[in-house]
């Protein structure tokens, strides 16, 4: 099995089980496309660290004397989701990648992405200081930042990008792969599907299961959340993208 290297599945694992003491809940998924916060902390906009996600639910435990010793894991995510603590499907990425750069002796991943359509000079020196907050699905699937691979090729830390997906095909996704078992590809998202009602949603992890190297990735089996087929919303979104490609980072390469 190849799979990432073990600080980049700690990353995962942390997101998958927050290291909130007493209640390692799933971090819900949450983007800012709707509310549009700007200039907020970044655990505020879906971009924040596990650190980050865990100091502020304690902080916020404090300001309204809460004691989260009390709590159900249930409570305890009900408490997140309410107040917008979660992370979107692009930061996710941000933190596993950055910690497999990391790994493999290259220094952080932020000196490597490239912003190509910012021209002002504050711009860029505010993207230096806030890279993650400015990271998306767009700019990671830019050519200055990655480059389109097949199938055959996958590796653990490569990318399944869904750009112009869903109904109205102006939602983007991705998924990264973090392992891969012979012919099953194994990824991690953030998302969340229209059955998982207002708490459910957040990180997950899901399976590709390769039935025919000959068809593209979308016409194998996907499972997730024992679902496959049409009650498999991510595979959904992945046969709605005007552009589905398998990516992998010039950091990487």
């Amino acid at each position: 099995m190849k799979t990432l290297s073990q600080p980049a599945m700690e990353v995962i694992n942390n997101f998958l089980a927050l290291p909130i003491p007493g209640h390692p809940v799933t971090c819900p998924y949450f983007n800012n496309k709707k509310s549009r916060v700007r200039g907020a902390l970044r655990v505020f906009i879906g971009k924040g660290s596990t650190e980050d996600i865990v100091d502020e639910i304690t902080l916020l435990a404090l300001r309204e004397k809460i004691d989260l010793s009390t709590l159900s894991d249930e409570a305890v995510r009900q408490l997140l989701v309410e107040n917008n603590i979660g992370i979107d499907c692009s930061a996710l990425a941000y933190y596993v990648l950055d910690a497999e750069v990391k790994t493999r002796g290259k220094g952080s991943l932020k000196k490597y992405l490239k912003f190509p359509k910012v021209k002002s000079p504050l711009r860029k020196l505010l993207i230096a200081l806030r890279t993650v907050e400015n990271v998306n699905v767009g700019g990671l699937a830019n050519d200055a930042n990655s480059t389109q691979i097949s199938m055959k090729e996958l590796e653990p830390g490569d990318l399944i990008i869904m750009l112009g997906t869903g109904v109205n095909h102006d939602l983007n996704h991705i998924l990264i792969i973090d392992q891969i078992d012979k012919s099953v590809i194994h990824y991690t998202h953030a998302l969340q599907w229209s059955t998982d009602g207002k708490y459910q949603h957040g990180v997950r992890q899901g399976a590709i299961h390769i039935t025919n190297p000959l068809l593209s990735i979308k016409e194998q089996l996907w499972t997730e959340q024992e679902k496959t087929g049409d009650d498999n919303e991510t595979l959904w979104r992945a046969k709605t993208a005007e552009r589905l490609e398998i990516r992998r980072l010039r950091a990487l390469e």
